[in-house]
C-alpha cells in the first residue's frame, strides 16, 4: 500500500464529446489545480486521484456500447482537443515532479481506459518516454478501487457505480475482452449494463436537442418532466426507457406495478407502469397487460372533454409524473403545470446539501469494511460529507466538474421568474442554458485527505480562479479529522 501525506480526489470529469456538446469547459481551473498540487508542499508525499468518468466515451461522437477498436481515436480526439489540453499538459508536469503520484481510477463511461492500448496512448500522453514519470502513475482499473495510507490512516478511493445497479461494470467480462485483445483473437460481444445502455439507446438522441439532461439535478422526476413538457415526442424515448429498467428487475417496479410473475413486459406496460406509480389515486390505471389501452381509452376520453392533468389531480396536489404525460399526450401547453410540477418537487429538496445520505453513500457504507478511516466516491457529481453509519470513519464524494443545473425557489415562484429558464430549456445549446443568470453553475471540488500534525484531516475544497493561479477553500461543514496513525 503507498504512503502519502496528501492525497486530492476529483471525479468525474467527463472529458469529450463533440464542440458545443462539452458538459466540461473547467479546462485552464483545473490545470492550475493540478499545478498547484505539483508545486505546494514541497517535501510532502502527494497523491492525486482522477476518480472514475475521467474521459467521457459514452458522450464521443459514434458512442457505442464499448469500443475495443476505435477507442484510441476517440482518446486521440479528447487529447487533441484545445478545451481539454489543458488538463493534460499539467497531468504531464505532475508526473515529472518528485513525490507526485497519480492514479487513474475506473468510472461506468470510460470503461475503454482499462483496454491496453487505450490505457497505453493516455500513458504516453502523460508520461511520454519517461520510465520514471510512468513510476508515479497507478492503475485502478479493476473495479477495486484504489486503496493507500495517508497519515498512517486507510484510504479507499471507488468511483461508485459499483453499487449502482443500473451501472455496475461487468469485470469479468472486461478481462474477457482485454484478454481477447492482448492475444489477439475475437473479442466477445460486450453486454452493456442498462445505465450504458440508457445513455447510448435513449439519452444520447435526447441530448443532441436538450443538452439540459446532463446537467439537471435531481435527475429523476424532474428531467422527465421537462422533456414531456418541451417535446411530447419524448414519450418515444420513455417507451424505450421503461422495459430497460423493467429488464433491470426494478424491485419497486416489478412488484408493484407488474406483478412478480411478469418478467418481460411489453413497451406499452412499461410505459404504464411508469405512469401508474405516480398517478393520483382516482386516476390509477388497472393492472394487468390491459394498462395501456385502458391508458389510451382515459386520454382519448380526456381529449373530448377538453381535460388535463390538473383535472386528474385531487385538489392542491402536486402534479405528477404519469399527469404530465398526460398533459404531453394530449398536447396541451405545459409550462405553467411544468413550473407547478417542478416547485412541487424540488420544496424541501436536499439533493444539493452536503450531508445528504444518498444511494451511493448507503451502498459504500454497507459494502465497505471498518478498517478504512475514509471512502471517497464520485459518480453521483454531488459533493458530500458524512459520517458513516455502519462503520466507524467518513465518507467522502469529490463532486464534479462539469456544469449542473439548480432550479431554485426563486426561478420557479412564478411563471414570469420561469420563462426565461423554460426558454433557454427549449434552446437547445448549452449556450442558451449559460445565457440564463444563475441557472447553470459551476462547482469544482476535491477532496482532500491530509496529514496535519497530530491529526488526518479530510475536507472538501472548492477551486477558486485567482489572477496568480487557483485558491483552494475549504467547506468548514465537511471537514473531519481522526488521530494520526502509526504508519
Amino acid at each position: 500500500m503507498d504512503q502519502l501525506d496528501q492525497l486530492h480526489a476529483v471525479s468525474d470529469l467527463h472529458l469529450g464529446g463533440a464542440p458545443g456538446h462539452q458538459i466540461f469547459d473547467q479546462g485552464p481551473l483545473l490545470a492550475a489545480t493540478i499545478d498547484a498540487l505539483t508545486t505546494r508542499a514541497q517535501g510532502a508525499r502527494v497523491g492525486l486521484v482522477l476518480n472514475g468518468d475521467i474521459v467521457d466515451f459514452l458522450a464521443a461522437p459514434g458512442a457505442t456500447y464499448l469500443d475495443p477498436y476505435g477507442a484510441v481515436a476517440k482518446l486521440e480526439a479528447v487529447l487533441g482537443d484545445p478545451a481539454f489540453s489543458p488538463v493534460f499538459e499539467a497531468l504531464a508536469r505532475f508526473v515529472r515532479a518528485p513525490l507526485r503520484m497519480l492514479v487513474l481510477a475506473i468510472g461506468n463511461h470510460d470503461v475503454e481506459l482499462a483496454l491496453p492500448e487505450v490505457q497505453e496512448r493516455l500513458l504516453l500522453a502523460i508520461c511520454g518516454d519517461s520510465l520514471e514519470a510512468r513510476g508515479r502513475v497507478r492503475i485502478a482499473m479493476d473495479g477495486s478501487g484504489y486503496a493507500v495510507s495517508v497519515g498512517g490512516r486507510r484510504v479507499l478511493c471507488v468511483h461508485g457505480n459499483e453499487v449502482d445497479a443500473w451501472n455496475v461494470v461487468d469485470q469479468a467480462a472486461l478481462n474477457q475482452v482485454i484478454q481477447s485483445l492482448r492475444q489477439a483473437r475475437a473479442v466477445p460481444v460486450w453486454d452493456p449494463n442498462a445505465g450504458t445502455r440508457l445513455v447510448i439507446d435513449v439519452m444520447n438522441g435526447i441530448k443532441r436537442t436538450f443538452p439540459m439532461v446532463d446537467l439537471l439535478k435531481p435527475e429523476t422526476k424532474p428531467v422527465v418532466a421537462v422533456l414531456l413538457a418541451l417535446d411530447p415526442t419524448a414519450l418515444a424515448a420513455l417507451k424505450r426507457f421503461a422495459p430497460i429498467a423493467m429488464r433491470l428487475g426494478v424491485q419497486e417496479m416489478r412488484s408493484g406495478f407488474l406483478g412478480a410473475e411478469q418478467a418481460a413486459p411489453s413497451d406499452e406496460a412499461a410505459l404504464a407502469a411508469l405512469v401508474q406509480r405516480d398517478r393520483a389515486p382516482e386516476a390509477a390505471a388497472p393492472s394487468g397487460p390491459a394498462k395501456a389501452a385502458q391508458l389510451l381509452e382515459e386520454v382519448e376520453g380526456l381529449y373530448r372533454e377538453g381535460k388535463g392533468a390538473v383535472d386528474l389531480s385531487p385538489a392542491g396536489a402536486t402534479l405528477g409524473f404519469g399527469d404530465l404525460i398526460y398533459d404531453a399526450l394530449l398536447r396541451r401547453d405545459p409550462s405553467k403545470d411544468l413550473r407547478t410540477s417542478l416547485q412541487g418537487w424540488l420544496a424541501g429538496d436536499k439533493t444539493f446539501a452536503i450531508d445528504t445520505e444518498d444511494d451511493v453513500f448507503r451502498g459504500l457504507d454497507d459494502r465497505v469494511g471498518p478498517s478504512f478511516d475514509f471512502v471517497v466516491a464520485g459518480h453521483t457529481h454531488l459533493a458530500r460529507a458524512l459520517r458513516r453509519k455502519r462503520s466507524p470513519g467518513f465518507y467522502f464524494n469529490s463532486g464534479t466538474w462539469v456544469r449542473l443545473i439548480r432550479l431554485s425557489d426563486a426561478m420557479l415562484g412564478d411563471d414570469t421568474a420561469f420563462a426565461p429558464v423554460y426558454q433557454a430549456f427549449r434552446g437547445q445549446t448549452l449556450d442558451a442554458l449559460d445565457g440564463v443568470q444563475g441557472l447553470v453553475f459551476r462547482n469544482p471540488t476535491l477532496v482532500s485527505i491530509a496529514l496535519d500534525g497530530a491529526a488526518v484531516t479530510g475536507v472538501i475544497q472548492r477551486a477558486v480562479a485567482t489572477p496568480t493561479g487557483v485558491e483552494l477553500v475549504p467547506d468548514p461543514a465537511s471537514r473531519y479529522s481522526v488521530a494520526k496513525g502509526l504508519g
